[in-house]
């Protein structure tokens, strides 16, 4: 690997971990703070949650579209200085209103993040390393939330003081980008000018649209109220939750593997298995609140889970848009935060209304309603990749 893939992939990690582990996920885990200095209920929290789904979902269509023309390091380092902007409105916000305004922008950025990356990749990354990269820098979601752990601990109670850290890390991302990731190519930027690509429809593509929803909404209990229920019924302080937050992190991280194991075991296999896995974290975290064990590999099993079938929804989406891989992460990431978006305020209501038991054991079956979406043969055999990469 050359010293410019390295230094790639090493920014396009931290840009990842900065939007989607510390602009957006992080949310959930300062959230109990959140509700008792800003005064917020259940049902209002989970709809700020889906207001930065809402607005991933908005950037993310818009960062497709813009990569293609603009480049991928331009599209890179708005999306950097859009989460430090936002995070900081989170640091200073004293109001429900003000409060919202901030994490729905500061979840635009996650949106804006990963289509340029996967363009950036495609075009400074030999193609025998494409797979592997692209799935490592997806895992930085991982190393964005175990970091935020360990913040939270020293920033015990301050989620202001941790959000401003947050925002001055992702300055210092801005400039990683600005000197690591590649301009647009000419002959790209004609294609995209003259049109010289295929649609956006391919064939299938349903399967992945509803795979990729079903995993998003079946998620979002977890994210948001995860911490909520290790302290509301397990009657663990702060800290428990942050260790399990830490624990989701590191767990995460093993979805970097996602490109050599569904080009081992198939894509079928790994897709079915890890969503078995996020209905067994549900499941397990609210029958056995109070059992610290329980609670951590629930932590564990649900970054492990989430972080792989991002990888393998990325797998399957470059492959099916391979002449347009901004396109191809974006349709699937879309997906998934459209079923957040869905999930996070159904996930407070019926916490509001039937407690947190009926909540994650419905979002349990979900995720086991998702892993019965299966995958023709025909489709299985376009996604395993020549090398191992996806």
């Amino acid at each position: 690997m050359t010293r410019t893939e390295f230094r790639l992939i090493v920014a396009g990690t931290m840009l990842i971990g900065t939007t989607y582990g510390l602009a957006r996920f992080a949310y959930g885990l300062f959230l109990p703070s959140m509700r008792e200095e800003v005064g917020l209920s259940a049902t209002l929290a989970g709809i700020i949650g889906s207001g930065a789904y809402v607005g991933y979902c908005l950037a993310i269509v818009l960062s497709a579209l813009l990569v293609e023309r603009f480049g991928p390091r331009r599209i890179a380092v708005a999306a950097a200085l859009i989460a430090a902007v936002g995070m900081a409105g989170i640091a200073v916000s004293t109001q429900a209103i003000w409060l919202a305004g901030a994490v729905l922008l500061a979840g635009t950025s996650t949106g804006l993040a990963s289509p340029p990356m996967a363009q950036a990749v495609s075009r400074a990354i030999t193609a025998p390393r494409q797979g592997r990269a692209n799935t490592v820098i997806n895992a930085g979601t991982s190393l964005g939330v175990a970091v935020s752990g360990p913040v939270a601990f020293i920033a015990t109670g301050q989620w202001r003081l941790a959000y401003a850290a947050f925002a001055v890390t992702a300055l210092l991302n801005a400039l990683l980008l600005l000197i690591s990731v590649p301009r647009s190519c000419a002959s790209d930027t004609a294609k995209a000018s003259d049109g010289q690509v295929d649609g956006l429809w391919r064939p299938r593509a349903l399967t992945l649209i509803a795979a990729a929803t079903g995993m998003g909404m079946a998620s979002a209990a977890f994210w948001t109220f995860s911490s909520e229920v290790v302290i509301t019924l397990g009657h663990f302080e702060q800290a428990t939750a942050n260790i399990a937050w830490i624990l989701i992190g590191v767990a995460g991280l093993v979805g970097g593997a996602a490109g050599d194991l569904i080009a081992r075991l198939g894509l079928n296999t790994v897709h079915r298995g890890s969503l078995a896995a996020m209905a067994g974290a549900l499941g397990l975290l609210v029958l056995s609140p109070s059992n610290l064990a329980a609670v951590f590999v629930s932590g564990a099993l649900f970054g492990a889970a989430y972080i792989m079938l991002t990888g393998v929804y990325l797998v399957w989406g470059i492959r099916l848009y391979a002449d347009r891989p901004a396109i191809g992460l974006g349709l699937p990431f879309l997906m998934i935060a459209v079923g957040q978006i869905v999930g996070s305020p159904l996930a407070g209501y019926l916490i509001g209304s039937r407690g947190y038991l009926v909540c994650f054991i419905a979002f349990a079956l979900i995720a086991v309603a998702t892993a019965l979406i299966g995958y023709r043969t025909t489709e299985r055999a376009a996604f395993q990749p020549a090398s191992t990469s996806p």
